[in-house]
């Protein structure tokens, strides 16, 4: 029977070291000379809802230790592997003694283990894949468009109008002028003036109002348009 595994080995010039992970969720580590099988330690065997993740986290913290130690010499590429070597079932008190089946899971692997270049989290991704374990969606996660907030009253009957097809205007005796409508805003200049605070006001409103009327993306032709100053009349 064929068992799934994922893992990687490093080394620092000298000494080796090769982690694996299994299908049924168990952690072996071996560790030696160059050109040397090594020792392997006792497994970490399954545990909890969720072993296959829960060693996941081992393997990436595993990997993260001893690159932090000194072993940047990437022997055997992050990989997932399909191994013609069976695991021994579980039973109680395993957790105590080594796995028969270490010594052979890790040679097996450097046998068959792919040399192309790998990131760690592709080969797990890999290998959630293979065994059928949910895994998390790759790719960045989508930011969610954060709520609208509430108009104020004048905000929300300025936008009932525009919905239904009307121009909002600036007031005549304004210094600056604008024009409003669903399709777009323009904005004028008089005589160079500036707006008084009450023009500010009505027109921050109506703004606000063609804001969230085309919140959902404005078609094309909806543009936010500056007209050059009118000329001084004689």
């Amino acid at each position: 029977m064929a068992t799934t595994v994922v893992g990687f080995r490093l080394g620092n010039g000298t000494r080796q070291v090769t982690a694996l992970v299994t299908q049924t969720g168990r952690l072996h580590l071996a560790s030696g000379l160059y050109g040397q099988l090594g020792r392997a330690t006792r497994p970490q065997m399954p545990s909890g809802e969720n072993p296959v993740h829960a060693r996941m986290m081992n393997l990436r913290n595993l990997h993260a230790k001893y690159t932090g130690r000194g072993y940047h010499e990437v022997l055997i590429p992050p990989a997932c592997v399909r191994l013609q070597v069976e695991e021994p079932p579980l039973a109680d008190g395993q957790v105590q003694r080594p796995d028969p089946a270490a010594p052979e899971l890790v040679g097996e692997f450097a046998g068959a283990a792919p040399s192309r270049p790998q990131k760690l989290e592709d080969a797990i991704y890999a290998f959630y894949a293979a065994i059928g374990a949910p895994a998390r969606p790759r790719g960045p996660v989508p930011t969610p468009r954060p709520a609208p907030a509430a108009l104020t009253p004048r905000a929300a009957e300025l936008r009932r109008l525009l919905s239904k097809g009307a121009q909002l205007t600036g007031p005549a005796h304004s210094p600056s002028g604008y024009s409003v409508t669903a399709d777009g805003v323009c904005l004028s200049s008089r005589h160079g003036g500036r707006l008084h605070r009450d023009d500010v006001v009505e027109l921050h409103a109506a703004l606000t109002a063609w804001l969230t009327l085309n919140q959902a993306g404005p078609p094309q032709r909806n543009t936010v348009r500056q007209v050059e100053k009118e000329p001084r009349k004689h």
